[in-house]
């Protein structure tokens, strides 16, 4: 028969890894005692690289719609590969400069906006090269 004592103590202990799972800190507790946590995607992040997603599609069909822009599609392909999709075929007419100023403004907002330590980097790091890639576009 289990006693009381054996059943609070259990409660307290599944009560503390529920806390801990929703502030989001069970994992340094069990890094703490030297096991090595397998991340879990936040629900938040995983909307947030959909919507990052698309909206790279977009830019993405603005470059295939631009004459000469075939190395800044190349990049843009493997964004989007690296997020987990595939790029699309599609082309639209636009200002591609434009498209990936806002681009990056979007992105770094996006980096801001993330849970996720990795996909805090991914989505600066693509900020930057997009920025870098709208500065060199506006100078060709």
């Amino acid at each position: 028969m289990t006693s009381r004592r054996v059943l609070l103590g259990g409660g307290i202990a599944a009560g503390a890894v529920v806390a801990l799972g929703a502030t989001g800190r069970l994992d340094d507790v069990v890094r703490g005692v030297g096991v090595k946590p397998r991340p879990r995607p936040v629900h938040a992040d995983v909307s947030l690289v959909r919507a990052v997603l698309v909206d790279q599609q977009r830019v993405l069909s603005i470059a295939r719609g631009t004459s000469g822009a075939e190395d800044v599609a190349e990049v843009l392909e493997q964004h989007i590969v690296q997020l987990g999709g595939t790029p699309s075929g599609a082309t639209e007419a636009g200002a591609l400069s434009t498209a990936l100023g806002e681009a990056a403004d979007h992105r770094a907002a996006d980096a801001l906006a993330a849970t996720s330590p990795d996909v805090v980097r991914v989505l600066a790091s693509m900020a930057a090269g997009l920025d870098q890639l709208s500065a060199t576009w506006e100078g060709a």
